[in-house]
């Protein structure tokens, strides 16, 4: 389906577009949301995690919809009595809306939902909704207080009144554009649904084997474990080290440390990059026609406005500036919804690329890749995963205890709500 037939479906209907990974969700997204700019259109762009909200140069939903640590209503209500005028505002901007986008929807919980269509509709919102993201990916986190866990049912978004109440309309992407190897996007397709038969298990089990890969990013389930490779392989270097510190300007006075801190967290860079010539880093930003997300490179120079390159697939040089990003808030003025900045912090969009976190691999697209799944912990966090290679023939597995097909049938299990979900749901042909 055209960016343009989604576009037209979106003045009458509401819209869910879904997909499995690599399928080009963010970039159907970001030109749909292109158009309506162009087109003098108010647009708000949400995320349900503050990566996700990078990803698509947008605000958290907690953020923007004020709900402050609210997980139901009851808290919410407790919240609301503190944040009078700025829910006034919030209103004020909301009935001037054209477009709300929401991305990845599979990390929105039902309750959650329901809160956003309560402030929706008090609000006076009238536009339409785009929520963006596969359900057979990363569910809810859901509070350790709650009586509910991420492997419990009826936490989802579309398990809420709410969602009947949108009445979206369901259009799936499905050619997949970060490989084009059908065998291994067969797997995935079965992985994704929680299939793990004979074929998969022997697929998987070829993907332990030893491969020789020229130095490959290793993705881990934590954050300790990425780090400590990183640096073990910065510091086996032998050329200086460079420290390079993000530049900031704060534009809003009254903007707080915590609140600035919890910001520069969600960031896909490091507010203090520490690099030598010679270290092998990847992009965390897009910047179309030069690099993607993912893409790796190898350090040449580096300048303190400026950083050399090579690409790692062809050897080709990139001079990488600093990336600027923004923290801002919506306002209306002259009776439009505006973004106004409340605090900018520029810095080269690259980090080492010795290892990286599943987590903080969202939306990457890696050549050489080995996933450590030792320590997978979220349901969908192996699909996840293993659905970063952009080549399956250098891809590997790492699982260094026993028993690895019993591993996983209890590591690739997915929600049985989710597989009735979609069966039940039927995508536009368009």
């Amino acid at each position: 389906m055209t960016t343009q037939k989604i576009i037209d479906l979106l003045k009458t209907n509401n819209v869910f577009l879904t997909g499995g990974a690599g399928v080009g969700k963010s970039y159907t997204t970001r030109e749909i949301v292109k158009e309506y700019i162009l087109t003098k259109k108010s647009v708000i762009t949400l995320g349900s995690t503050g990566i996700s909200a990078i990803n698509i140069n947008g605000q958290t939903i907690h953020s923007f919809f004020i709900f402050g640590i609210s997980s139901d209503f009851d808290e919410l209500e407790i919240n609301d009595r503190y944040n009078r005028s700025r829910i006034k505002e919030l209103y004020k901007i909301l009935s001037k809306l054209d477009l709300l986008v929401i991305d990845e929807i599979s990390m929105v919980s039902a309750s959650m939902m329901d809160m956003i269509l309560y402030r929706l509709r008090n609000g006076g919102f009238s536009g339409k909704i785009l929520v963006v993201g596969d359900f057979f990916q990363l569910p809810p986190i859901l509070k350790k207080s709650s009586s509910a866990s991420i492997f419990e049912e009826s936490i989802y978004a579309f398990e809420g009144s709410s969602w009947e109440y949108f009445d979206f309309k369901v259009v799936e992407l499905t050619e997949v554009k970060r490989t084009d190897d059908k065998e291994f996007m067969g797997i995935l397709n079965k992985i994704r649904v929680g299939e793990v038969d004979r074929e998969v298990v022997e697929y998987l089990e070829k993907l332990r084997e030893y491969k020789v890969l020229d130095e490959p990013s290793v993705l881990f389930g934590t954050n300790r474990e990425a780090t400590k490779l990183n640096y073990l392989k910065l510091n086996s270097l032998p050329q200086k080290e460079v420290v390079i510190e993000s530049i900031k300007k704060k534009k809003d006075s009254k903007l707080s440390d915590k609140k600035i801190q919890s910001w520069i967290n969600s960031l896909p860079i490091e507010d203090k990059l520490v690099l030598k010539e010679g270290a092998k880093v990847l992009f965390t930003t897009n910047k179309w026609g030069s690099y993607h997300n993912g893409e790796r490179a190898l350090v040449e120079h580096i300048e303190e406005d400026h950083i050399v390159v090579s690409l790692l697939r062809n050897g080709k040089l990139i001079k990488v500036d600093r990336f600027e990003f923004e923290m801002s808030k919506s306002v209306v003025k002259t009776d439009k919804v505006e973004q106004e900045v409340l605090y900018s912090l520029k810095q080269f969009p690259l980090r080492l690329c010795y290892a990286i976190t599943i987590h903080k691999s969202q939306g990457m697209g890696i050549d050489e890749l080995v996933c450590n799944v030792d320590n997978i912990f979220a349901t969908s966090q192996f699909y996840v995963a293993l659905s970063r290679s952009t080549n399956p023939k250098k891809l590997m597995i790492e699982y260094g205890r026993k028993g690895f097909e019993d591993y996983l049938k209890k590591a690739i299990k997915v929600s049985e709500n989710v597989k009735n979900f979609y069966i039940k749901t039927k995508p536009l042909g368009l």
